[in-house]
């Protein structure tokens, strides 16, 4: 019984390490004019940030190969500059490939899950390497765009995944990130579409402060 005792902390310990280990970032969100992929309707600006490979894409999350499993982020910032509320919904939000095949979004619990079964703890730093611990599914659904109302002059902001079976390839290059509307509040009259190009913006270096 001590020995199966003991197996079974082992194998605790084991499971709960790549949560203690992983560090939540903060992703600095700019002025929305800074962001050279945006679009503007009505008094409306929705800005994408594309993290197009692992190097940017662990500015924001603590897995140093996130692109190259494939999951692409997608940092959204949307500034309601009409009179009213404006209410955002993400379902039917798609990345346009050059290709012109159409992706949908893919939940950051299905991220986390998919790149956890496949072995989190070999691209997360060493336990000591930085000071504060935290939960990777916490930190990606924490940081995701969900359906949202925003207040006038609000900026709201938030994370999209997509996913790329093509490795080789990145697959923001030539794409179009399209968000059918925004919608008005009660009225539910529509704002959009919104087209916004990401070549430029995924061939920008990555700062690790946040600044371009």
């Amino acid at each position: 019984m001590k020995r199966l005792g003991f197996w079974v902390s082992f194998l605790v310990l084991a499971v709960s390490a790549p949560a203690a280990d992983y560090v939540m970032k903060t992703v600095p969100v700019r002025a929305i004019e800074s962001y050279p992929a945006r679009a503007t309707v009505a008094g409306a600006t929705i800005a994408a940030d594309p993290y197009p490979n692992d190097e940017k894409s662990y500015t924001a999350f603590d897995i140093k190969d996130l692109n190259s499993r494939g999951y692409y982020p997608v940092h959204i910032i949307i500034h309601n500059g009409t009179a009213g509320f404006l209410n955002i919904r993400t379902r039917n939000i798609i990345l346009i490939t050059s290709a012109g095949e159409q992706v949908y979004t893919t939940p950051g619990a299905i991220v986390v899950d998919d790149v956890t079964r496949a072995g989190l703890s070999a691209r997360i730093p060493l336990m000591g390497s930085r000071a504060a611990g935290g939960s990777p599914l916490a930190d990606f659904t924490g940081k995701e765009l969900i359906n949202a109302s925003m207040a006038p002059g609000s900026i709201t902001d938030g994370f999209l995944f997509f996913s790329n079976p093509n490795l080789k390839k990145n697959l923001f290059e030539g794409s179009t990130l399209y968000i059918p509307k925004l919608e008005e509040e009660g009225t539910r009259k529509p704002v959009g579409p919104f087209t916004i190009y990401l070549d430029r913006a995924a061939s920008e270096t990555p700062d690790p402060e946040g600044k371009k």
